[in-house]
């Protein structure tokens, strides 16, 4: 073996070191070097680990309909035990008739792997099947563990494919608007996963707009009150996407984690970073009561949304893509009645309610006036001049004011409504008083404004 001086070993060492971060000619990416993990090499890096995660959610997007499901485990993807067939229709008979096919499925399987778990060598053709999906000489006690995470995952092909055809209309403002925060625009798939692109979507846990953010976390980018719901406007909710995904990678320093941070709370996910350091440590070895399927699915499902929706002929073939709306966009510089909008104005209510969702039901049932400094948006044909000339006389100083009843003995909600003379549906939506619309006695009411 050939023996160097040490002082020639370290002038190599250093050279080779100017070489690789410099180059014979001029600099060269660092990235060449094989010690940086994956997170700083590669924006968002698919690790070995979650692979059949994102194969899961890919095929789950572009292969299975609504009428499959696909009867798995909710740790390891790529056991998937069988595909049931479900009803397509979107009523509630068929919801119900499909919840009782995905309990039979699961019981069947929970009873198979409760089998096998007791150390019973496998004899019917489905306990043999179901062994099969496993490594040999699985210990019992997996069976057992596996039994606790049966889950069923109904296919998405038509609605993430309606998904991607709906992002044609926004997707490249959506980019601009994420690449001027500094981000890579890629982010703006977010929503072909989070809401397909609907307007109008919301979520059992109160989420609502396209990038589904809760009302705590939407007051903290966005206006929302009883008038106006900002996490419904498009642009406005971009931005405030745009600024939460910035500070979850500020704090979290890899998109990975800050994706998933989108599902599980920043808080949450600097937790899981302070205890286990890097991403595939916390997908594999993180537990907490709030970090579920969808938390530790998130960041796979985002990569398979990616992939999909900027490959979508690969998977879909020649679908036809919404264009870009072409609207006005006019910034308000007083409150302002709806009603007035559509009388000195050629457009009417129900245009400028499809065209406006941030804005609330009790605008355009004209118990409140839009406020100032929001957005109004209005066909193309009516231009900024004519909305300078005709909105300055219709601006109000002040919003419309709700009135209020302090609830005494004896009160009920029929009989406030009668003394008001306002619908009693009216009062029950408006104080959320629920089907028996209850009342207590020292309670405020709202009364609507007809």
């Amino acid at each position: 073996m050939v023996r160097f001086p040490k002082q020639s070993v370290y002038l190599s060492i250093f050279t080779l070191i100017i070489i690789c971060v410099y180059g014979a000619a001029g600099p060269v990416c660092r990235a060449t070097l094989p010690t940086d993990p994956p997170e700083k090499t590669e924006l968002f890096p698919v690790y070995d680990l979650i692979k059949p995660n994102v194969t899961f959610w890919t095929n789950v997007f572009t292969q299975y309909t609504r009428a499959q499901g696909l009867v798995h485990d909710m740790e390891n993807l790529s056991i998937i035990y069988e595909e049931i067939k479900l009803d397509p229709a979107k009523t509630k008979e068929a919801a119900l008739a499909n919840k009782a096919i995905k309990k039979n499925a699961l019981e069947k399987y929970s009873t198979i792997l409760t089998t096998l778990s007791k150390g019973k060598i496998p004899e019917t053709p489905m306990e043999k099947k179901v062994a099969a999906l496993f490594p040999n000489k699985t210990k019992p006690e997996a069976f057992g563990q596996a039994a606790k995470r049966l889950r069923v995952q109904t296919g998405l092909k038509e609605h993430f494919m309606e998904g991607v055809i709906r992002s044609g209309a926004l997707i490249d403002e959506f980019k601009m608007i994420i690449k001027s925060y500094g981000l890579p625009e890629d982010l703006a798939y977010l929503p072909c996963l989070e809401s397909a692109y609907d307007i109008q979507t919301y979520s059992k846990c109160g989420a609502a707009g396209l990038w589904q953010f809760t009302h705590y976390t939407g007051k903290l980018f966005m206006h929302i009150d009883d008038v106006v719901d900002q996490r419904r406007d498009p642009i406005v909710s971009t931005h405030g996407a745009a600024q939460l995904l910035k500070k979850n990678h500020d704090k979290l320093e890899n998109w990975p984690m800050a994706i998933t941070a989108y599902n599980h709370g920043l808080y949450g996910m600097y937790r899981a970073k302070d205890k286990h350091k890097t991403y595939p440590a916390i997908y594999t070895d993180y537990r907490s009561r709030s970090f579920g399927f969808a938390s530790r699915n998130f960041y796979p499902e985002f990569i398979a949304a990616r992939q999909v929706a900027k490959n979508y002929v690969n998977y879909y073939g020649n679908i036809t893509l919404d264009k870009p709306g072409q609207k006005t966009r006019y910034k308000l510089k007083g409150y302002v009645a709806a009603k007035d909008i559509v009388r000195k104005l050629p457009v009417d209510l129900e245009t400028l309610q499809v065209m406006n969702p941030a804005f609330r039901e009790p605008v355009f049932d004209g118990r409140k006036h839009i406020p100032p400094r929001q957005t109004l948006y209005l066909p193309k044909h009516i231009s900024p001049d004519l909305l300078d000339k005709t909105l300055g006389p219709l601006y109000q100083t002040a919003q419309r004011p709700t009135p209020f009843h302090r609830v005494v003995r004896g009160d009920t909600a029929s009989s406030i409504a009668k003394a008001y003379q306002v619908p009693l549906k009216n009062l029950i939506a408006l104080n959320g008083l629920g089907k028996k619309a209850v009342i207590h006695v020292g309670r405020t009411l709202k009364i609507p404004q007809i």
